[in-house]
């Protein structure tokens, strides 16, 4: 697993900032495609792998400024959208699709999102660091019937629930924060 160096985070000009974190999926296969590299400004590969994609900076604007990758309906300015590189054929309710999220995959994409919210000083809350899903319930911002992300795969376990994905991503985020004892 790899996550981003810190000049792979550039440090942001004045009036520039970030109020949050959104998480995807690409709905691709487990290699992040030239379009995933479009709309997002890091997305991690099904081995744990994080791939750049467009620059940070005209993101950190409100409005956001040519350029900018569209990652979210109407919430793109002063948002971070990430991404795994899974769900190629998934349907909701019905399958997973042909490459669904990987648990090493997983475990790069929050380390990755702690590392963003550290280096960008984003509290982890609910309005902060939520997955596409929660946008609509959590912001009021309407969007497209996305329900990424709303199950994990690699844990049978887990309710597929966007609001409990959303609570469980939190949670490792969190956990990541944390000093180390």
């Amino acid at each position: 697993m790899t996550t981003p160096s810190p000049a792979t985070l550039p440090a942001l000009p004045p009036g520039a900032s970030f109020e949050r974190v959104i998480a995807h999926w690409t709905a691709g296969t487990h290699t992040p495609s030239s379009l995933d590299r479009e709309h997002y400004h890091f997305i991690v590969s099904g081995s744990g792998v994080v791939v750049p994609g467009v620059s940070l900076i005209p993101n950190a604007y409100r409005p956001a400024r040519a350029g900018h990758a569209a990652h979210t309906r109407n919430c793109n300015s002063r948002s971070i959208g990430v991404a795994v590189a899974a769900m190629h054929g998934a349907v909701e309710g019905r399958t997973n699709g042909d490459f669904p999220i990987t648990a090493v995959q997983w475990a790069a994409f929050t380390n990755l999102i702690a590392r963003l919210c550290r280096t960008y000083k984003i509290p982890v809350t609910p309005q902060t660091v939520l997955t596409h899903a929660e946008v609509q319930s959590t912001l009021g911002i309407a969007q497209r019937g996305k329900w990424d992300i709303a199950v994990l795969p690699f844990d049978p376990k887990q309710p597929r629930v966007a609001s409990l994905v959303g609570a469980r991503m939190r949670r490792e985020v969190t956990e990541r924060l944390r000093p180390i004892q």
